[in-house]
This record gives structure tokens, C-alpha cells and sequence, in this order.
């Protein structure tokens, strides 16, 4: 899945503006206005126009004139763009081993990611992104991914020769290969013709974006697995966002709302989705723990592949995820309530 990306491009660079110019600040994005991200987008620009006046140029283009997300990253490394909210599978594609945060069931709760990525992965990353010349401002939700199909998928044996949609994720790939599926990969805006049309019969995608594609309508058995957290992050050109004066930067940031809220507006929205999808009749499947176990077991190999497909600092990265894990469940469990 494509996540809902923002992009703030400046047509002047910092070194070609002089000190009485605005700094320009233009915002795009792919967010509906009606969606958690949208309603967010009015909230931004209300607040730096109150906090930032006319020290800024501010244009909000809210309908995805900037193009693909690959487009966007390009824009954020050359320096045509300032800031970005990008999906994790792209940003992979700078840092591969930003695709072990989408490994499949390496988080068991939205807690448990929030404890590690915050903690525990927030500084390793940022560390691997300033390397190309990127800033790390804060970590973005996009939700769960869940599996949906023309029939139930409850188990790894449901998939077998089954065709299902991925993006190009490796994580995503190896995880539905391993599965036994018929992996067809595909850009997210192609697949309802997709569907129309029988290359595939079902994919991975979050709740939000089942409902707003319409997929129920070809696919109408939707899975709870979570079986993948689904993170993006909200970036800056380092030498952008090294070079402006510090409360702008703050006001900037403040201006994007705290990870703790825009966490609870996009879950509450995936929340909306599924109440209104079985509302529409959708067929809700929600695993057992023995279903839960048969998926987890097939899972497990694909971190391995995925370290060793990754290489660079993927093992120790990987290792930092598993520490902030038993610290999270020691945290939640203390040993004497063991």
C-alpha cells in the first residue's frame, strides 16, 4: 500500500533566498479531505499561519499533484523539496533496512511497536537516514495490514496458488510467497482493474484503504491478522531543516501535531473503517490463536530472509528490535506479577 504521503516543497532553496523573503512552504499530499490525515492537513495550516505569519510562503496542495512517492523522495534528497510524509516501503528503498519494521508479526500490539520504535529505534534510524542526507523528525501510523480475498483467508493453506496482490515491499513478497500465494505485485491504483478483471482475487492492505478503494466490493472477506505494522515517517532535507532558524523548525514540527495524536486519529479511523465495512456486509475473520500460530509460523523464517536479502546494518538493527521487545514485555509484565 501506497501510504498517505505529505510533501512540503519550497520553490526557492535556503541559499538562494535572502533574509526578508518568506521561506516558502508548500504542502502536497495524497489525503482525501474527509479522511483523519486530511482534517489533520486543515489543522496544520492553521497553526503555522497563527505561529509562522508571513515568515513563510505557504501553499497547500492536498491532492497529489506531487506524483509517486518515489517522485517525492527524489524531490526531499535534491533539495526541491523541504519536508515529507513518506510510507516506510518507500523510504526502504533509500534504507533498506527501514523493511524490517514491516517484517511480518514483529510487533504483537500497537504498544509494543510505539514502546520500541520510539525508544529504541527512533536514534539508529535517524543515524542511517542523515547518511543521505535526510532528517528524522517523527514517526507516522498508517495502520495494520490485513489480508483480504474472494474467500475466507484464515490459514497459510488458504493462499496456496491463491493470487494475491503485493506491493514491493520484500517483506510483503517473501512473506506471501512463503505463504504458498501466487504473488503478483502491482502498483496500488491498479488494483481494481486488477480485481475487476481476475489477475488477482485478494492482497494486503490497511482497513482505510479497503474502504476508501472500494475493494470489499470485489473482495469481500477481510482478515484481522495484523500481521504487519504499517509505519511511515515524517522527514526533512537535512540540510534544509539544518539551516533554518530553530523555532521555525519547532513551529514547523509542533505545526505537524504530536506522534502520541496523530497515532490516535489514524486508529480511530481504521476503527471507523471496519465498523462501516461490516455495516456494507463485509465478512470480518478474525484469527484464533491456533489460526494465529499456523501465520507466526510461516512468519518467522521471513525475518531471516529479510536480514540476510537486506545485509548492511539490518542484523544489528534487527537485534535492537528484539532487546526493545523483552524491554517492553518486562515493562508490561514485571517479574514479580510473573
Amino acid at each position: 500500500m501506497r501510504f498517505l504521503t505529505l510533501l512540503v516543497i519550497g520553490s526557492l532553496s535556503l541559499s538562494t533566498a535572502s533574509a526578508d523573503e518568506p521561506i516558502p512552504l508548500t504542502v502536497v499530499s495524497f489525503s482525501a479531505p474527509d479522511s483523519a490525515h486530511g482534517r489533520r492537513w486543515v489543522r496544520f495550516k492553521e497553526k503555522v499561519e497563527s505561529t509562522l505569519g508571513d515568515q513563510v510562503a505557504l501553499n497547500m496542495l492536498t491532492g497529489g499533484q506531487v506524483g509517486t512517492e518515489d517522485n517525492m523522495l527524489s524531490s526531499i534528497r535534491r533539495g526541491r523539496a523541504q519536508m515529507g510524509i513518506l510510507s516506510i516501503g518507500a523510504l526502504a528503498a533509500l534504507v533498506p533496512e527501514l523493511s524490517l519494521l514491516i517484517a511480518p508479526f514483529l510487533f504483537e500490539s500497537e504498544r509494543e511497536a510505539d514502546f520500541v520504535m520510539d525508544r529504541y529505534l527512533f536514534k539508529p534510524y535517524a543515524k542511517l537516514l542523515a547518511t543521505r542526507g535526510i532528517t528524522l523528525m517523527k514517526w507516522e501510523d498508517g495502520g495494520w495490514h490485513q489480508m483480504y480475498g474472494r474467500k475466507p483467508l484464515r490459514l497459510p493453506t488458504d493462499l496456496t496458488n491463491y493470487r494475491l496482490r503485493s506491493s514491493a515491499t520484500e517483506a510483503t513478497r517473501l512473506f506471501l510467497a512463503d505463504a504458498g500465494a501466487d504473488v503478483i505485485v502491482l502498483d496500488f491504483g491498479d488494483i481494481v482493474a486488477a480485481l475487476d478483471t481476475g489477475l488477482v482475487d485478494g492482497g494486503v492492505t490497511t482497513s482505510v484503504m479497503y474502504r476508501v478503494a472500494g475493494l470489499y466490493e470485489e473482495a469481500p472477506h477481510f482478515t484481522l491478522s495484523r500481521h504487519a505494522f504499517a509505519p511511515g515517517a515524517l522527514l526533512a532535507n537535512k540540510a534544509w531543516a539544518d539551516g533554518v532558524p530553530p523555532d521555525m523548525l519547532a513551529a514547523v514540527s509542533a505545526a505537524q501535531g504530536t506522534m502520541a495524536d496523530n497515532r490516535q486519529l489514524v486508529r480511530a479511523e481504521a476503527e471507523d473503517s471496519i465498523a462501516s465495512l461490516r455495516a456494507a456486509g463485509v465478512t470480518m475473520h478474525e484469527l484464533t490463536p491456533e489460526e494465529r500460530r499456523a501465520w507466526t509460523d510461516v512468519a518467522t523464517p521471513v525475518h531471516r530472509k529479510l536480514i540476510e536479502s537486506i545485509g548492511g546494518e539490518a542484523e544489528r538493527i534487527y537485534d535492537i528490535i528484539l532487546e526493545g521487545k523483552r524491554a517492553f514485555a518486562a515493562a508490561e509484565y514485571p517479574a514479580n506479577f510473573r
